[in-house]
């Protein structure tokens, strides 16, 4: 490795070095207690993807370079240089990841190792290493960003077609996809197709809200690259949207990812207080049913439903209670999964790996512990309101044959209010969900 390159590694993670990643460098003891805890090690039982491993890639250069110990003893501190071999397990172990810190909820230390792979990730990109798919689709919103007039009249003409079947579907000639509503009181931010517009736009005309649709998708595969700048700038596309409509809320869709990024990360990243909240729509939603703004069938969706928390909304964004109130509200035989809530198995389809396909074998692998949950329950409805969940679960679906219908939350909303399958997710806008410009 050239001196140049070496010095560029080093300087990134010295960058990171604040006292929040150096203490979880120093204080973990091997305890490997995070083995039973993450789904890929428990299915794969590979090495490479134990979270304390992942963690020790960036602890072995840590100790090199930034403790005395490592540096005049390297083979007995265990310390390493960043060499071919370690930069290539790095990326094996980091990209693979997750990010769904079930490992963190059960560390007797709290040690986020969601933390140290953003440190991880940050030398791969200063090392000309993170993914590229991930880079190429970050690259893609932002040029999107920077050009939004270019897709304006094409974006606004699909709008128009997804608010002629609103219409259609509900019998309202009235209803309306608003776009650049100056004063509105909510932004929603969507994903690319229509599938997270559509029933949205329905609930949102018959609760009669005040709201106006984004032109920007809510994905952020600068989240999942590993560049916080990428991912900042990508989240400000909306953020900048929603301060000069002037709305009360920024609403994002069934997204996990883009709801923490918008909510939990995007003001520190750009060191401001936005003037609205932002929420996730399945707040909206559990409030508009128990305000009575929709009306809902109680006994509309019959057959037996089973729900999947999203890591990033769940375990990492705490929204645990107003989808299921949501789901019981209308359908009557509902059953958790076990374990639930903090305690979910991830689904394996986090983090962008879906995105990867250099990673599908252990992706799939990885999903074994949620095909046992789903299978525990006996439902043959999923309510999942995650776009990644649903496509790597809806994957798992056809692999072994579950027989699921796997749908948004909002959809069986939409089902529940006498509107039938019109809203439901086709495979064409599926994959359409995973364009991000």
């Amino acid at each position: 490795m050239e001196k140049q390159e070496l010095e560029t590694i080093i300087g990134t993670l010295g960058k990171r070095m604040n006292r929040q990643l150096k203490e979880y460098l120093d204080v973990c003891v091997r305890c490997a207690i995070c083995k039973d805890a993450c789904h890929q090690y428990v299915a794969t039982q590979d090495m490479t993807y134990l979270p304390a491993h992942r963690a020790e890639l960036v602890r072995a250069v840590y100790r090199k370079y930034f403790t005395k110990a490592g540096q005049f003893m390297p083979a007995v501190y265990e310390a390493r240089d960043p060499d071919e071999h370690l930069l290539d397990d790095l990326y094996r172990s980091t990209y693979a990841c997750t990010g769904c810190r079930r490992c963190m909820y059960y560390c007797p230390f709290s040690i986020d190792t969601q933390w140290v792979i953003s440190a991880a990730k940050a030398m791969l990109i200063a090392a000309g290493r993170g993914n590229e798919m991930l880079g190429q689709l970050a690259d893609a919103a932002l040029f999107k960003g920077d050009n939004i007039e270019m897709f304006r009249d094409n974006l606004v003409e699909g709008f128009r077609e997804i608010e002629t079947q609103v219409r259609d579907i509900t019998k309202n000639p009235e209803a309306e996809i608003p776009v650049d509503r100056q004063g509105a009181d909510m932004l929603y931010v969507a994903l690319a197709g229509s599938h997270s517009i559509l029933p949205a736009a329905i609930i949102f005309n018959e609760a009669k809200a005040s709201w106006t649709l984004s032109m920007f998708e809510a994905a952020n595969y600068g989240f999942f690259f590993g560049d916080p700048d990428k991912a900042r700038l990508i989240a400000k596309r909306f953020m900048d949207e929603a301060k000069r409509l002037g709305v009360k809320e920024v609403v994002i869709t069934e997204c996990g990812h883009a709801y923490r990024v918008a909510e939990l990360f995007y003001e520190a990243w750009a060191k401001e207080r936005m003037p609205f909240k932002v929420v996730h729509i399945l707040e909206v939603i559990d409030r508009y049913v128990k305000e009575g703004r929709i009306k809902v069938d109680p006994r509309g969706i019959r057959e037996k439903v089973t729900y999947h928390d999203p890591c990033q909304i769940g375990r990492n964004g705490g929204i645990y209670e107003q989808p299921r109130d949501i789901v019981k509200a209308i359908a009557p035989d509902f059953v958790d999964m076990t374990p639930n809530r903090e305690k979910q198995w991830c689904c394996g389809g986090g983090g962008g790996i879906v995105a990867m396909e250099e990673f599908n074998e252990v992706r799939l692998k990885s999903g074994d512990m949620k095909v046992e949950q789903i299978k525990a329950t006996g439902a043959s409805v999923l309510a999942c309101p995650c776009e990644n969940c649903r496509l790597q679960i809806g994957e798992l679906n056809e692999v072994h044959d579950l027989g699921l219908r796997v749908v948004p939350v909002m959809d069986l909303v939409v089902e529940a209010m006498g509107f039938g399958h019109a809203a439901g997710t086709t495979g064409d806008e599926r994959d359409a969900a995973e364009a991000v410009v």
